[in-house]
């Protein structure tokens, strides 16, 4: 009996190891703001947060993608400047960015990309107020580009709680 019970558990742990080989996974910058949380419930307060896409794997779908995995905090998000309440402070997302690319780059307006990886699909996202970064996460997921994949969902709801939650 002790056996099975020893033969399951292994199992069971390399079940779950070899499950993290495919993200997604997601790191958060070194800095964050003390005013990202207080930025955020601004910058949503009356309306949906600019959400500003390079590398679109779905434009507005991603925006989509991102919404109800604050806890607590309803949040929306929009493709369109001119729908969000305070556009200066926005989300911008790079889909498969080059390697020397800066969160402070992305705030600033540069955007640079690297080679696509068949079948993975990197992210790098700041949360910025005009050309500061409030906060940043870096990301991945085994997955195509598809916003209604599942771990491309996950991959958003794990960059959106990076980027707002405390």
């Amino acid at each position: 009996m002790l056996k099975r019970f020893l033969a399951f558990g292994a199992a069971a742990v390399s079940a779950l190891i070899s499950a993290c080989d495919d993200g997604p996974a997601t790191v958060t910058g070194t800095w964050r703001s003390p005013a990202a949380s207080s930025a955020m419930v601004h910058a949503s307060a009356t309306g949906p947060v600019f959400v500003e896409i390079h590398g679109d794997p779905g434009g507005p779908l991603v925006a989509e993608a991102m919404m109800g995995h604050l806890p607590g905090r309803p949040l929306a998000f929009t493709t369109d400047s001119s729908r969000a309440s305070h556009p200066r402070i926005r989300v911008v997302l790079v889909f498969d960015p080059a390697a020397a690319l800066a969160p402070s780059d992305l705030c600033a307006g540069t955007v640079a990309f690297g080679a696509r990886e068949p079948g993975r699909i990197a992210l790098l996202a700041a949360f910025c107020d005009r050309t500061s970064v409030l906060a940043s996460v870096q990301g991945w997921a085994k997955t195509q580009a598809d916003p209604s994949d599942p771990r491309f969902r996950q991959l958003m709801g794990q960059t959106v709680r990076a980027l707002f939650m405390d």
